[in-house]
């Protein structure tokens, strides 16, 4: 198998693992812990899955797919997930530490900054 190919199946996988994570997360606790996520297990597992969907974007990228093989995507990807978990915490739960906030708007001011960079036009260095 060509290492793009060998690249592209393990990218794939990681981005259905992760999406799998974040949508029904209950069912895949269960399939490999035979057990149900509780308290900070449950944001904790979404947030692991947005870190496996974005490597798996990242990932893609490296095989010539993405626009310039660069990971900004997956870091994008990453932080603009981890802002939207962070702030459905914030607000759907009672875990409420006092960086949680912080952390809401410092992903998402990284997200915006990562995609502010890629439509600016200006090349990016290496």
């Amino acid at each position: 198998m060509r290492r793009k190919s060998l690249v592209a199946v393990a990218a794939w996988l990681e981005i259905i693992v992760g999406a799998t994570l974040v949508a029904d997360l209950n069912l895949v606790c269960e399939l490999l812990f035979a057990a149900a996520p509780q308290g900070v297990g449950v944001p904790l597992g979404r947030i692991a899955g947005i870190a496996l969907f974005a490597l798996g974007v990242g990932g893609l990228r490296s095989t010539g797919a993405g626009l310039d093989g660069s990971g900004t995507l997956g870091l994008f990807v990453y932080n603009a997930g981890g802002a939207i978990v962070l702030a459905w915490v914030a607000v759907e739960t009672a875990l409420r530490g006092v960086l949680l906030w912080p952390g809401v708007v410092l992903h998402a001011v990284i997200a915006c900054a990562l995609l502010w960079t890629s439509f600016s036009g200006t090349p990016q260095r290496s």
